[in-house]
């Protein structure tokens, strides 16, 4: 941890957290190498001790809950971070009656939280959404007066716009009711963090307190081995065994709110012009098999190489072999892409268009616009020298989102102007 931080951490006797997040349970952390995820919720050591809750790991993780009563899975990953994980449903008298039990179990589980902050004494609890977890949040601010910061990962209401989907489709059902929790609870926040200007303007437009929000962007999230200048990462042996010059990469979930089908699509367009090239899809998701149909409905079958959910030390070497990243609507694997020194080819969507600004890191076409996006591939491959300009720029923006300690001390006064902890570590 750097000195400065140290030094004013030294300070301050140190709180404890509370966070909610339902993106990644413990079994995806370990397989994928997301340990970064974890280890910055400690804000560099800020938090005294940080407990890490997902309500219903088993949904994510594609099990079957015992229905064997209230258990829960709690471990220590560390000195200072503790993962807890509940299931969907607990008790076997309800096992037919799946939504019921599911109330009854979260509100147990809510019960459970409740007794943990109080007899912790965590003083910031913090959810990573504004619907789900922000009810737990603002629950638990309400009985117990801890302090609440609410994340903003994605602009929702566009993403709503584009597929009609909600962001809690199985549980809330319809956008009204998701925008009505979102007002009240981004109003009831002490402090909303977004993780770009784009999805905290959303906020502010729904119910954030200007004055309390900040920007803590995906940076701090990082694996150690993207910030390995490309140059230095050992070659993945994909670029061995695959037969092309040059190689595209997109890297997110295969959901339709992600839109990688029109990666596929862009990717057909470059394929008429230039055929030595390959592409690259990182990631796993429900419409996978769906666009390996469409591949092979383009005659791309064996130039697109589905990888499903890789680890970060493969990625790392993937995205440095490769030409340019697609990206119709990424967050972190963008930042990733960029500390690789690749040019982005990205839509005008989301937090995109204020990350590759004018030309400068990449080429923003218009949102959905694949066509678009296959030609602005070609002109890259095209012209070399706007390659090597643009893949450094990009470097350069992903080095600068990736400063831990002006993150980190960002952060910090934020919680302590905005969230003054209730109680503190003796």
């Amino acid at each position: 941890m750097n000195s400065t931080i140290s030094t004013q951490i030294s300070d301050i006797q140190k709180p404890r957290l509370l966070y909610i997040d339902m993106a990644y349970t413990l079994k995806m952390v370990k397989e994928r190498e997301l340990d970064q995820f974890v280890a910055a919720r400690e804000c560099g050591g800020y938090f005294d001790h940080v407990w890490s809750v997902h309500p219903f790991a088993d949904i994510p993780n594609k099990i079957k809950p015992d229905l064997d009563g209230f258990k829960l899975s709690i471990v220590e990953v560390s000195k200072h971070q503790t993962l807890i994980e509940g299931v969907s449903v607990y008790y076997p008298l309800l096992k037919r009656l799946f939504f019921v039990n599911f109330i009854i179990s979260q509100i147990r589980f809510f019960v459970f939280l409740l007794l943990l902050v109080k007899r912790e004494r965590i003083s910031i609890v913090h959810s990573e959404e504004p619907y789900f977890g922000g009810i737990i949040a603002s629950l638990l601010k309400l009985f117990t007066g801890t302090s609440m910061v609410i994340g903003v990962v994605a602009n929702y209401g566009e993403l709503y716009e584009a597929t009609g989907i909600c962001a809690f489709p199985r549980i809330f059902r319809w956008r009204w009711i998701e925008k009505v929790i979102e007002n009240i609870v981004f109003r009831y926040a002490n402090l909303v963090s977004g993780v770009n200007q784009n999805n905290l303007d959303y906020a502010v437009k729904n119910g954030a307190r200007l004055n309390r929000t900040i920007v803590v962007t995906f940076g701090r999230l990082m694996h150690r081995q993207h910030q390995i200048e490309s140059k230095f990462r050992d070659k993945d042996e994909l670029f061995s065994s695959v037969q092309a010059t040059h190689f595209f990469i997109y890297v997110g979930r295969l959901l339709e709110l992600k839109h990688p089908e029109d990666v596929v699509r862009a990717f057909a367009v470059v394929n008429q012009e230039v055929a030595d090239c390959a592409l690259i899809m990182a990631g796993d998701g429900p419409i996978r098999e769906d666009l390996k149909k469409l591949a092979c409905e383009l005659g791309l079958s064996d130039k697109i190489h589905f990888l499903g959910n890789i680890n970060q030390s493969r990625l790392a070497k993937l995205l440095a072999g490769c030409f340019a990243y697609l990206s119709p609507l990424t967050g972190g694997a963008l930042v990733e892409a960029a500390l690789a020194g690749l040019p982005v080819i990205a839509y005008d969507r989301d937090w995109q268009g204020e990350f590759v600004g004018n030309n400068d890191a990449g080429i923003i076409v218009p949102f959905r616009d694949w066509q678009k996006m296959g030609e602005a591939a070609i002109d890259l491959l095209l012209h070399p020298e706007q390659v090597t300009k643009m893949g450094a720029e990009s470097r350069r923006k992903g080095l600068e989102l990736t400063d831990l300690e002006e993150i980190y001390l960002r952060q910090i006064n934020a919680f302590e102007k905005f969230c003054p902890p209730k109680f503190r570590s003796s």
